[in-house]
C-alpha cells in the first residue's frame, strides 16, 4: 500500500502531512548541502587548478582559455542560481509553512 493512499478514500491524516513536509525539508535540506560542495569544489578546481582543468579540457576540444573562462563563469553561475531557485526558495517555504 502507498503511503499517503488509502483506498477508501478518507482525508489524509495531518500527521501524514506534516511528515511529508518533514521528509522534503531533509530532502531539499540536503540537497542544498551536496550541491553547494560540488560549486565549491567547481571553483576550487578552477582556482587552484586551472592549468590542469584547462589542459583535461581542451585535450578533448580545442577551445581558448577566454571561452574556456566565459564557459565555467556561467556554468558556476547558472548552477548556483538553479540552487537557489529550485533548493533553498522551496526549503524555506517548507520551513515558513511548518
Amino acid at each position: 500500500m502507498i503511503k499517503g493512499y488509502q483506498e477508501d478514500k478518507k482525508p489524509l491524516n495531518i500527521k501524514d502531512l506534516i511528515m511529508t513536509i518533514q521528509l522534503w525539508q531533509s530532502f531539499l535540506g540536503w540537497s542544498v548541502v551536496i550541491n553547494s560542495t560540488v560549486v565549491i569544489l567547481w571553483v576550487l578546481m578552477i582556482k587552484y587548478a586551472y592549468n590542469y582543468t584547462f589542459k583535461m579540457h581542451s585535450y578533448w576540444i580545442p577551445i581558448s582559455k577566454e571561452s574556456f573562462n566565459a564557459i565555467h563563469y556561467g556554468g558556476i553561475g547558472l548552477y548556483k542560481l538553479a540552487i537557489f531557485m529550485f533548493n533553498l526558495v522551496p526549503y524555506f517555504v517548507l520551513m515558513i509553512i511548518s
